[in-house]
């Protein structure tokens, strides 16, 4: 029952994204232009609305899937964590992208998020030192770890800085709540 629950909460989120990418199509303006644009005031909307946004379909179908798998994870572990971890990963690694970002950018996409909850998943183990977090921490090490390669090299149009800084910020998350409850 509680699976249930987390799978239809993953889901849930995970369309979220979708719904607005169909509702950008609709739009007469371009929703993508509220993603996080480093070093602009106006570019800070993007740290609540760029995990929404994706540049084509393409980009939204890869994210998918990992947010899905990482997020039905994150919740089965606990909701309120997880939450907890959403939010710093928003806020800290959105501020470091904003901070440190290449300039004259926009920064969209859920893969600081996906990085952010790779990092936080990968280290609740080790911070908690709990056999459960552990465990949780070996699966996504093992399902993910080659994800974090993509670390040490750029692509265009890739937000290499949205990997990284979701990642260390995830990593951050699980410091911090490493003695909270993990009741959900």
């Amino acid at each position: 029952m509680i699976l249930k629950y987390n799978l239809q909460l993953a889901s849930g989120a995970v369309s979220l994204p979708w719904l607005v990418y169909f509702v950008n199509r609709i739009l007469p303006v371009d929703l993508r232009l509220y993603g996080l644009r480093p070093r602009h005031l106006d570019g800070l909307w993007g740290l609540l609305c760029s995990p929404f946004l994706h540049i084509n379909l393409g980009h939204l179908m890869a994210n998918t899937g990992a947010l899905f798998v990482l997020l039905t994870v994150a919740f089965s572990f606990s909701r309120k964590l997880t939450a907890v971890a959403i939010l710093i990963i928003s806020i800290l690694g959105g501020g470091l992208v904003w901070i440190f970002g290449k300039g004259n950018t926009i920064h969209i996409g859920s893969s600081g998020i996906i990085f952010g909850l790779i990092g936080f998943l990968m280290f609740i183990g080790v911070f908690r030192r709990e056999w459960r977090a552990l465990a949780v921490s070996m699966v996504i090490f093992f399902l993910y770890g080659g994800a974090l390669l993509s670390l040490f090299y750029t692509l265009p149009g890739i937000s290499w800085e949205g990997h990284l800084f979701g990642f260390l910020s995830g990593v951050s998350a699980a410091w911090w709540t490493k003695s909270t409850k993990s009741k959900s």
